[in-house]
């Protein structure tokens, strides 16, 4: 590992810490790209998704919390 990849996963473990923990976050030395893991009830199959870069991860991130309902599921129907 060098220290690009150094650096992207300390990257993916600020992003996974930005959003509490309900996202499990990695940086891929193979493959190249950040993944991340959906940790809260999703429908059978949950949610995945990569990028090549953070910004495209957190984006993608916030697409499948709001196709999801996260915020109705984590701050309840008023949130």
């Amino acid at each position: 590992m060098d220290g690009d990849d150094h650096e992207r996963r300390r990257v993916a473990a600020h992003i996974e810490w930005q959003k509490q923990d309900m996202w499990l976050v990695l940086w891929g030395c193979y493959t190249r790209r950040y993944w991340a893991f959906a940790r809260w009830p999703l429908p059978p199959g949950g949610a995945v998704v990569s990028a090549h870069d953070a910004d495209a991860l957190y984006t993608e991130m916030r697409r499948v919390e709001r196709e999801h309902g996260f915020l109705r599921w984590r701050y309840g129907s008023g949130g």
